[in-house]
């Protein structure tokens, strides 16, 4: 069966394509106009958006980002597996959760279980207001109890979440089957994201033609892209050529104005690269076995006659850096690698082939979701409901930034061997062998910038112009600016609920330097001496010297370019 699903699923991608915007003849089961609209979220794992993913998932972005809206800035605001999916389970920031890590004592299930916020989640609200739920993949870290294997939250009618770490490995793994511990094997029909995708299709289809037929909500949770990136062997020769884009942050050659402990990161080195390559293939093999179960739900609800009545979101828990600012693999920092995930949503009212660049969160599930629904949420969320920006192409009243928060977890000691815990990443076997930290920070995320505050370090990017953050700006900026950003920082981390609306709200603190960004040598204005201090560096290694500063267009090197833009600032000076 599965040697013929990758091409089944491109029948049904043709077949969904020519009946796109076409009167729709009488489907098999009609779900009833007035019933509420369904909602499908579909959720990767450590999927980036900047590293070139989605190319990976064509049939994705043609079935809804095509048919349906990209939000292009989308942000998990602490970047965390655990974090980032009990902030969207409850729409709240991980300082309002406290589940700060993905293990114990301050992260993971059993912390989210302490504390009794599966007593109010998305699925408490909808299931409440009348729809039927389910979730199908990963839940949250070290789930379950080990001693409580067959555990299921309040508010989910069906329930399919494995119950072993091999889960992530797509083959052998347990599963907490709606109260029944079912065990998989390693045959190739055992692939768990196929195994998710026959499942979702049975929960669309039972669902949508019971009679009366009810509305769903229902969470499908793939481990893919998660490592150790195991795919499906239909596809395991996908994608020879693909590689971790080259981008001027990629084994960045100047550390200078990152933070102390990032700065003592070595150049990677042959072999690092070769090893992120090929894992950069592995990664995207594993995407498309996700495409094909994003196409099958699809011509499911078409089939169903349920497809112009639900919204259909695809994004992920968090991203992924391989190699940007001499990083090795892992997630857990504020730059957009990790933070900066892919977006994208079709549905009753959505307007085909949208860009907005607002910055939405996901922490703004939850009361989207319950907007959807008409549900009451028992704990008011830190977000937003996304209807506005999700009903028009045209600007609507939002959030002028995003906080970023991020804790340094301790070291995991007395953990039960029984937990299902993700494999470590590199980026943590990184600080271990650097006995370094990775210290905790907040932050704000923009349309325009980006603010990074550690413990005596600070961050400034320009994201119009320096997406991979490549210069840090703090020390050009003017003091007022400084002092306007930290207070608006703080403003953000006390927030909660409708306060948060508030802090976020708030005019973004306008963009100020003291120094022009042509201004070389910080003298207060730019003249000769500036442009001959790029000209000395024209061809040279960025760094040192002529580091960072003298790239003005951030392109990773020092060229006519860079000695142009100088004179035109002389020039308008």
């Amino acid at each position: 069966m599965n040697r013929l699903r990758t091409g089944l699923v491109l029948v049904i991608l043709m077949a969904l394509l020519v009946t796109q915007g076409a009167p729709a003849a009488q489907p098999v089961i009609a779900q009833a106009a007035s019933t509420s609209p369904n909602i499908v979220l579909i959720l990767t794992d450590d999927q980036d958006l900047m590293l070139d993913s989605m190319d990976a998932l064509p049939m994705t972005q043609s079935l809804i980002g095509d048919q349906g809206m990209t939000l292009e800035n989308f942000m998990v605001p602490n970047p965390l597996c655990c974090p980032a999916r009990s902030s969207l389970l409850r729409g709240q920031h991980a300082h309002n959760t406290q589940i700060l890590y993905n293990t114990p004592p301050n992260g993971g299930f059993q912390r989210f279980l302490e504390l009794g916020l599966e007593d109010a989640t998305v699925a408490t609200a909808l299931q409440a207001a009348g729809y039927r739920t389910a979730l199908m993949g990963k839940y949250l870290n070290a789930y379950p109890d080990p001693d409580d294997p067959t555990h299921i939250p309040p508010g989910w009618d069906y329930w399919w979440v494995p119950t072993t770490d091999s889960a992530y490995s797509s083959y052998g793994y347990t599963v907490n089957d709606n109260g029944t511990l079912v065990d998989y094997g390693n045959q190739p029909q055992d692939y768990i994201t196929d195994v998710i995708a026959g499942k979702a299709v049975n929960f669309i289809s039972s669902t949508v033609g019971a009679d009366p037929p009810l509305p769903l909500f229902l969470m499908v949770s793939v481990y893919a892209p998660h490592s150790p990136f195991i795919a499906a062997p239909r596809h395991t020769s996908l994608f020879p050529d693909a590689q971790v884009p080259r981008t001027p942050s990629f084994n960045e050659s100047d550390m200078s104005d990152k933070p102390p402990f990032m700065q003592g990161f070595p150049p990677l080195t042959e072999t690092d690269l070769q090893a992120f390559d090929r894992d950069q293939r592995k990664r995207m093999q594993t995407l498309a076995a996700v495409d094909e179960l994003v196409a099958e739900v699809v011509q499911t609800l078409q089939s169903t006659g349920a497809l112009d009545n639900t919204y259909i979101v695809f994004t992920s828990d968090n991203g992924f850096h391989m190699g940007q600012h001499r990083f090795v693999q892992g997630k857990g920092t504020p730059y957009e690698e990790d933070i900066h995930v892919p977006f994208l949503v079709r549905g009753p009212g959505v307007p085909a082939g949208v860009t907005r660049t607002d910055v939405g969160g996901i922490i703004d599930l939850t009361p989207t979701f319950a907007d959807i629904a008409g549900a009451t949420l028992v704990v008011p969320s830190d977000g937003r409901s996304m209807l506005p920006l999700w009903h028009t192409a045209d600007p609507v009243p939002w959030r002028s930034g995003m906080l970023l928060e991020h804790w340094q977890a301790p070291a995991a000691t007395g953990l039960d061997d029984r937990l299902a815990l993700e494999p470590p990443d590199p980026f943590d076997h990184q600080l271990e062998e650097l006995n370094i930290p990775n210290p905790d920070y907040r932050g704000v995320r923009t349309p325009e910038y980006k603010f990074i505050s550690r413990a005596n370090a600070y961050e400034l990017y320009d994201m119009v112009n320096d997406r991979y953050e490549i210069y840090n700006q703090y020390n050009d900026a003017t003091p007022a600016f400084k002092t306007a950003l930290q207070g608006w920082l703080s403003a953000l981390y006390a927030c909660a609920g409708s306060s948060c609306q508030v802090a976020d709200g708030l005019p973004a603190p306008i963009w100020q330097l003291q120094y022009k960004r042509a201004d070389i040598d910080r003298d207060g204005q730019v003249g000769v001496a500036d442009i001959m201090l790029v000209a000395g560096c024209w061809r040279q290694p960025v760094t040192g010297a002529c580091g960072d500063r003298n790239d003005l267009d951030y392109d990773g090197d020092i060229d006519v370019s860079d000695i142009q833009r100088v004179a035109a600032s002389f020039n308008a000076s």
